[in-house]
């Protein structure tokens, strides 16, 4: 999912991340009840420099958020 996608579904990119900040953020949204989605890590379509990213793309998810429906 591209940002573009994202937003029109709702989504808000927070950043791309590897653990174990991942897994603190996914808790921390978690209990301001948003709902959390992990994407792959795709070079090809995040802006800026990836360069040290690329090095070991499955070591890092893209994380959304979307504000809960049920509160």
């Amino acid at each position: 999912m591209d940002t573009l996608e994202a937003r029109i579904k709702g989504w808000e990119k927070r950043g791309v991340y590897d653990d174990p900040k991942l897994t603190e953020l996914v808790k921390l949204y978690e209990e301001l009840s948003f709902t959390v989605k992990l994407e792959p890590f795709r070079p090809e379509i995040e802006a800026g420099c990836v360069e040290c990213i690329k090095e070991n793309p499955d070591q890092y998810k893209v994380l959304y958020t979307k504000k809960s429906e049920i509160e």
